[in-house]
């Protein structure tokens, strides 16, 4: 009876890790496997091959999976950016998405490494390979060749407008189907609002965060404006031929809305 029952489980810790997505989960398994089997060894009167998988497969090996674990490699993120998604403050990063990433290098054992790079220069970094998620602020446009995950935070685009003249929009961006006249498209917002206090644009169109960010610095001249009705969505951007990030990122994301998590960073960073 001893052995049938150590039989089954060894077979359903095997199966346990198997089917783990986090590979911490999937080495325990398989340590527990190994005592398991150690287990069925001893029952089927064989000590001396009992010791041996106790002390090599779970010691040793599990052991050796962990330091393995810890070493795993980097999620590279390219970000631009924006308060209070993603910002620097001093030597730190801080911010809603830099929270989230860290929790998810956490979740998936990597090391997380952030470049900082124009709003233009994360979709080629994302497209060359380069980098495996883009962040800071980003609305899912079709035409990026890049996939999102699922929406993290709500906002909408804002038309400012400063003087008469042609429109400025954040190349890539969902402002730029939104002008329908004479467009200037900037690599990020921080060259379309220079552009703006230059008077080489007399508008533009940008999500309701970076209108937040300008007028917070000054960064541009009075100007009105007008909140465009149609909601838009934040969310991460992941470079093509990572489904299995993709769909890490989205079960993360997924959990830490469940659990509240997501709603309290939001309270927390936009009150």
């Amino acid at each position: 009876m001893t052995t049938v029952v150590l039989s089954a489980l060894a077979f359903g810790l095997a199966l346990f890790a198997l089917t783990q997505r986090r590979l911490l989960w999937g080495v325990l398994g398989v340590g527990a496997h190994s005592l398991a089997l150690a287990g069925l060894y001893l029952s089927l009167s064989a000590p001396d091959v009992a010791l041996t998988e106790a002390a090599v497969g779970f010691g040793l090996v599990t052991m050796i999976y962990l330091l393995a674990i810890r070493r795993t490699g980097k999620l590279v993120v390219a970000a631009c950016p924006i308060y209070p998604l993603l910002y620097q403050e001093g030597d730190r990063i801080a911010g809603l998405e830099w929270e989230i990433l860290e929790g998810f290098a956490r979740w998936c054992h990597l090391d997380l490494e952030v470049l900082w790079v124009s709003r233009q220069e994360i979709f080629e970094l994302l497209r060359a390979g380069e980098a495996h998620l883009g962040a800071g602020g980003f609305l899912p446009n079709s035409e990026s060749r890049v996939r999102f995950t699922r929406p993290i935070l709500p906002t909408k685009l804002v038309h400012v407008r400063c003087q008469d003249g042609p429109a400025g929009v954040v190349a890539g961006e969902p402002g730029e189907a939104l002008v329908p006249h004479s467009i200037v498209a900037y690599e990020d917002a921080e060259e379309l609002a220079q552009a703006l206090d230059r008077g080489e644009v007399g508008q533009a169109v940008v999500d309701l965060l970076r209108y937040r960010e300008w007028q917070l610095k000054r960064a541009i001249p009075d100007a009105s404006f007008t909140v465009l009705p149609e909601e838009r969505w934040y969310s991460f951007a992941v470079a093509p031929g990572e489904e299995e990030l993709w769909a890490s990122l989205e079960k993360f994301l997924e959990e830490l809305q469940a659990r509240g998590e997501l709603g309290e960073l939001v309270r927390r960073y936009l009150g």
